[in-house]
């Protein structure tokens, strides 16, 4: 065997699958799909916590609503961000967010 048979003999020709890119992202779609399931309940608890605040921040009247954007417990301030508001632009239709809770946020 010459030197030019043994080099081609040892190179191979290498097919790659066209479609690995594509079967990566489905396998990643699967993946956060199950991870999502996973933190549901973490959601729901979330949601629960975030009821049980909202009367300290949101005061019903017969008459309106009365928001406070910031309460003072001890020497901790807590602030509320509505998704509703904005102090720049007024009231503003629904926002979607990336959140379980889609009031607002407290920080």
């Amino acid at each position: 065997m010459t030197k030019k048979q043994k080099v081609l003999k040892a190179q191979k020709p290498v097919f790659a699958d066209p479609l690995i890119a594509i079967k990566a992202r489905f396998q990643r779609l699967h993946a956060l799909r199950a991870e999502i399931a996973r933190l549901k309940g973490l959601y729901k608890e979330h949601d629960t916590v975030m009821q049980e605040l909202m009367p300290m921040f949101i005061q019903v009247q017969a008459d309106k609503f009365i928001i406070a954007r910031e309460i003072t417990l001890g020497t901790e301030k807590y602030r509320f961000t509505p998704y509703f508001y904005d102090a720049k632009d007024g009231l503003k239709a629904k926002v979607w967010k990336s959140s379980a809770f889609e009031v607002g946020t407290i920080e």
